[in-house]
C-alpha cells in the first residue's frame, strides 16, 4: 500500500536523527574534541533544523495531493520559511526560499543558483525519508518523485 503511515513514522525517525545529530554540533567558543569524547548527548531539548522543517511539509504536501507537485512544493517551502526562518536553513536556501515566497517562478530561482547549475546540496536528501516511505512499493515512482521534490528547491542532478 502507498501511503502515508509509512511515511508518518519515516517522518517520525527522520525528526528525532535530526535533533539528535544537530546536537552534536559544537559552536567555536567550545572544546569540541573534549564534547565529542566524552560522548554524553546535550541537554534536552534538542531542536529541529530546516530539514524536519521541510519534511513536514513535503509530508503534508504528500498527505494532500497524493504526489510531488513541485511549484507547489516549492511555494509551501517558502511559506514554512517565512513562518521560521530561524531553523538553520543553508545559506543559498535563504534566499530561494524568500525569492520564491516573493512571487519569484521557482524554476528560474532554483536554475540559477550557482552560476546557473543549480543546488546540488544534500538538502533534499535530507528531507526526502517521508517520501521514500510514501512510495515503499513502487521503487520507479519513489524514485521519480524524489527527483520531483528536489527539484523545488536543487535544480542541479546529483542533488
Amino acid at each position: 500500500m502507498i501511503g502515508p503511515q509509512h511515511a508518518h513514522a519515516g517522518l517520525d525517525g527522520l525528526v528525532t536523527g535530526d535533533a539528535f545529530g544537530d546536537s552534536w554540533f559544537t559552536r567555536s567558543d567550545e572544546p569540541a574534541e573534549e564534547l565529542w569524547a566524552a560522548r554524553e548527548p546535550r541537554p534536552a531539548p534538542w531542536p529541529w533544523t530546516d530539514d524536519s522543517a521541510m519534511a513536514f511539509v513535503l509530508f503534508a504536501h504528500l498527505t494532500e495531493h497524493g504526489e510531488v507537485r513541485p511549484g507547489d512544493l516549492a511555494r509551501q517551502f517558502a511559506a514554512e520559511y517565512r513562518r521560521d526562518p530561524g531553523r538553520k536553513y543553508g545559506p543559498s536556501m535563504h534566499s530561494v526560499l524568500r525569492r520564491v515566497g516573493e512571487g519569484e517562478d521557482w524554476r528560474a530561482v532554483t536554475t540559477g543558483q550557482f552560476g546557473g547549475q543549480g543546488s546540488y546540496g544534500n538538502g533534499a536528501a535530507m528531507r526526502v525519508a517521508p517520501l521514500g516511505a510514501w512510495f515503499r512499493d513502487d521503487l520507479a515512482a519513489a524514485r521519480e518523485q524524489a527527483r520531483l521534490s528536489a527539484l523545488a528547491t536543487h535544480a542541479h542532478p546529483e542533488a
